[in-house]
């Protein structure tokens, strides 16, 4: 980066409670940036929302709210400005911790003058780039999804292959202009192609092309989605509906960068990166003989498996504050949501998963104009689901560790909708140390995590 002083707009936030530190770090930083302090983290959360903020600048130990909580509410909110955390009390673990909740750079004290500015400067050059560039926001606080977040962070600048499985629904597609968003050619073409959606005799000539007079009906030539990617990304979702007719031709693309254009005879090289997803079990399909294996392992360089909604219901909340704020009706504020309605949809199996999600609260956003959804506005379909169980005495007719684990699951489920989600406060609630904490539910299954 250059020396020169950046933007004049570029607002940076600094929120600690040790005085010494706002003192010294809002010194170091106002020659170059608007400068805002603030001792309290919660007031710091509260401008954030307000608008007008370009950086946060956060550390990890503070009293009221500590530094990872305070990211974890900022990227739970959906607001995606770029956040540097400086401590002094941290080590690989708090790094790795920070940059998993959404933190963009990572510092320990003590702190060179102009590593802080270069740093900042960098961190806003980034945010930027990628707003140019329109990277997708994904939402979570999941462990589990957080760490496939992170894999595809750092696969993204590889020029690897990837494939991304999981259920309909569950957001591959997000992921893979996640990936094309945070790689090197980010500003080349995005092309997509539904490989379920084509019918099997039109899909060669969508990938490849066809030349004029190559079918009945090819009145002119045309470019396939190979040409159109050029040296960008090429995205063939539902790949496990390849015939395996067109899966050896796939192949030989892969294997050489090779192909031609239906009826014609000129070789093309592709200079694409090709993601695939799917919702089917590839490796079954393999041993099925559905899909070629061959084919199966030039795709699966790297995996990336999306986790259905119904594993990760701690991210309901969040993801209904994104869909309440999008489909906000105009001069309206974003829906609210009763206890009652909100345990409802932590509760149910949504096999539509996070598309299911999205459409239910456009839906309500419709349809609902008191501002907040009850219960009873649910679809009929969400009135039968059942919630977690009021705490009842254990049967005696099981033994003694089946009983106890199925009292701590009803437990720590009823926590975690009290908290709406919010596995930190749920931890608070049972004055537990959030770590601890999160083992727990993993061990129960209510939350998945590695």
């Amino acid at each position: 980066m250059g020396s020169g002083k950046s933007r004049p707009q570029s607002n940076v936030l600094i929120v600690d409670d040790v005085p010494d530190f706002l003192k010294e770090t809002s010194a170091v930083l106002r020659p170059h940036f608007g400068v805002t302090v603030c001792s309290s983290p919660l007031r710091g959360l509260r401008l954030i929302k307000q608008g007008g903020i370009d950086l946060l600048i956060t550390t990890l130990v503070m009293r009221e709210l500590d530094g990872l909580e305070v990211i974890r509410r900022v990227r739970g909110s959906g607001n995606a400005l770029p956040i540097i955390m400086v401590t002094g009390f941290g080590n690989e673990n708090t790094a790795i911790e920070a940059t998993r909740v959404g933190a963009t750079d990572y510092l320990t004290k003590p702190v060179e003058p102009e590593e802080l500015i270069a740093r900042a400067r960098r961190a806003l050059t980034y945010a930027d780039v990628q707003e140019e560039v329109d990277e997708p926001l994904v939402l979570s606080q999941d462990t589990t999804m957080l760490e496939v977040i992170e894999v595809c962070r750092r696969v993204a600048r590889s020029p690897s292959r990837v494939l991304i499985l999981g259920e309909t629904g569950t957001g591959k597609e997000l992921f893979a202009r996640m990936l094309h968003a945070r790689s090197q050619r980010a500003r080349e073409p995005f092309v997509d192609v539904n490989c379920a959606a084509i019918p099997p005799n039109l899909l060669e000539s969508e990938l490849f092309g066809h030349e004029r007079g190559a079918f009945t009906g090819a009145t002119e030539r045309r470019v396939g989605r190979f040409e159109e990617a050029g040296e960008g990304t090429l995205f063939l979702d539902e790949i496990g509906e390849l015939g395996i007719a067109m899966q050896s031709k796939l192949l030989r693309v892969l294997q050489t960068g090779d192909f031609s254009r239906v009826g014609g005879s000129r070789n093309l090289r592709s200079q694409a990166r090709v993601i695939a997803a799917t919702n089917r079990d590839l490796s079954q399909e393999v041993q099925a003989g559905r899909f070629r294996a061959d084919l199966y392992y030039r795709l699966n360089v790297v995996t990336l498996e999306v986790p259905p909604l119904r594993q990760r219901f701690g991210d309901i909340p969040i993801l209904v504050r994104h869909f309440s704020r999008k489909f906000a009706q105009p001069g309206h504020e974003p829906l609210g949501f009763s206890s009652e309605a909100m345990q409802r949809l932590c509760a149910y199996g949504w096999p539509g998963n996070v598309r299911e999600l999205e459409h239910l609260i456009e839906r309500l956003s419709v349809l609902v104009t008191r501002g907040e959804v009850r219960l009873s506005d649910l679809p009929a379909h969400f009135q039968g689901v059942t919630e977690a169980a009021p705490v009842a005495p254990a049967p005696t007719n099981r033994p003694y560790h089946e009983a106890l684990r199925e009292f701590q699951r009803t437990y720590f489920q009823n926590l975690i909708a009290a908290a709406h989600g919010n596995l930190a406060a749920a931890a608070r609630q049972a004055g537990m140390d959030r770590s601890q904490f999160f083992r727990k539910v993993q061990s129960l299954h209510l939350i998945t995590g590695s």
